[in-house]
């Protein structure tokens, strides 16, 4: 357990603490930029790299964010001081991206428990959960340059301050972290697990990544009802998330191949 300040205060995160951090470090990526407020990180790192200015590695975080964006077009705003939004430039193969936001999310799990005494785990395809509650979410947006890949993470956001019911935040659990070496914990386990993947040729199987993923995702194995972007809803047991990505859950008419949908585990 790691902690430098008090929850909520915005002094944890810094430009210059990052520097320090990121000079203490073996992580290779050095184009991280953070930002005290800013309206969507990935909005900010995704104009960079379109125009040439940010590749592969290239971050942006902030203690703040105002008009973030969350799956399916939701809003994911973060209040000042108590939680971090960071986005990464990824540059895989255009067909194997899919894999991006799996390799994100088990990238967050591992820094979290790497740092933090609670028991987190994933839900598919992209949250961070700690019990029933989602700490944190992933969005990952391609663009000409590649993939940017955002995360929010509610480090110590209040309860009467948390989004919606089903949300919760690190300090709720007793983790007492501070954001800056959260920021680089998360990047230098996106950056082991990224190496992985493409020295295996993006492969997830191959890399290994798959099964770790598999190895602390909820929702494999459970009962689901997948909320479809058609508004269709899928019930079926979820037998397992395949080299893309995917979900594939096995319903009474066959298996369902999904690359999206919101899902419930049913009880």
């Amino acid at each position: 357990m790691t902690t430098s300040s008090s929850p909520g205060d915005p002094t944890d995160l810094t430009q210059s603490l990052v520097d320090e951090l990121l000079a203490a470090s073996s992580l290779p990526w050095r184009d991280v930029t953070v930002l005290a407020s800013t309206g969507s990180t990935n909005a900010d790192l995704g104009e960079r790299l379109a125009a040439g200015t940010a590749g592969e590695g290239s971050v942006v975080a902030a203690g703040e964010q105002t008009s973030g964006r969350g799956r399916q077009g939701r809003d994911w705003q973060s209040p000042p001081g108590t939680s971090l939004s960071l986005s990464v430039a990824l540059q895989p193969p255009v067909e194997r991206s899919g894999f991006v936001p799996t390799l994100v999310a088990l990238g967050v799990l591992r820094a979290i428990r790497g740092l933090c005494d609670v028991d987190v785990t994933l839900k598919w395809p992209n949250d961070v959960m700690i019990g029933d509650g989602k700490v944190a979410g992933i969005l990952a947006e391609g663009t000409a340059g590649g993939v940017v890949v955002g995360c929010g993470i509610n480090v110590s956001v209040p309860q009467d301050d948390l989004p919606v019911p089903t949300a919760t935040s690190l300090a709720l659990h007793g983790a007492d972290v501070d954001r800056a070496r959260l920021l680089v914990t998360v990047l230098e386990q996106i950056h082991a697990a990224n190496e992985l993947w493409r020295e295996s040729a993006y492969s997830a199987e191959g890399s290994g990544l798959l099964a770790g993923y598999s190895a602390v995702c909820g929702t494999i194995g459970a009962q689901v009802e997948v909320a479809l972007p058609d508004g269709t809803v899928l019930t079926g047991r979820a037998e397992d998330v395949d080299d893309e990505g995917r979900l594939v859950v096995l319903t009474d008419s066959g298996r369902r191949t999904l690359t999206a949908g919101d899902v419930l585990h049913v009880r």
